[in-house]
């Protein structure tokens, strides 16, 4: 019941004692108070799934990882870089305080990590000053969702990267695939010294 003695209890953004709840301008219960806080979150931890990766072959070289709205762009162009005979990897972050346990030790398993994000690279941020990890933000702020193929392009380039090779693009459609398939052995061996 409101107001029963000793039940009492505050409710203010201003640093409450340890114990009591009274306010409290200490500045070692200021220390305390913040490390328990920051124990709770970090007990959160225990209570979050691992950190699920979709690699079907297990030796994609590139993870994609993505959170909150770019799940859908980001599958769509995962699964097109696949069709085009790329090995990536994909994930999708549902927690980011604090991170899923096995977070680290999934962007250490990958050469290359790139997180589309629909900002400034605000998570990339986060994952490389945590894990240490050289994680590569594509970023658009424009207000539009990310395409799939653009989404494929960046994987493409991602993989040609870490094997010397210069960029190149995922063909939009089976028509276009096709034509370059059909190229001369020159025009192939231009398009590889890109």
């Amino acid at each position: 019941m409101p107001g029963t003695p000793g039940l009492e209890h505050r409710i203010g953004g201003i640093e409450k004692a340890d114990i009591t709840g009274n306010i409290s301008y200490d500045p070692d219960n200021h220390d305390l108070m913040t490390r328990l806080r920051q124990a709770k979150v970090d007990g959160v931890v225990a209570t979050i799934d691992d950190l699920e990766v979709d690699d079907p072959t297990g030796t994609a070289e590139v993870l994609v990882l993505g959170w909150g709205s770019t799940y859908g762009p980001i599958s769509a162009g995962v699964r097109f870089a696949r069709r085009s005979g790329l090995k990536v990897a994909q994930a999708h972050l549902r927690h980011l305080n604090p991170f899923p346990d096995n977070t680290g030790d999934v962007l250490r398993r990958y050469k290359r990590v790139i997180v589309p994000e629909m900002n400034m690279g605000q998570l990339t941020q986060l994952l490389r000053a945590r894990y240490l990890v050289d994680v590569r933000a594509h970023t658009q702020v424009r207000g539009l969702p990310f395409t799939a193929t653009d989404l494929a392009d960046v994987i493409r380039n991602a993989v040609h990267e870490l094997h010397g090779a210069g960029p190149a693009t995922i063909p939009a459609n089976p028509t276009q695939q096709a034509e370059q398939t059909q190229q001369s052995p020159e025009s192939n061996e231009q398009e590889s010294t890109r």
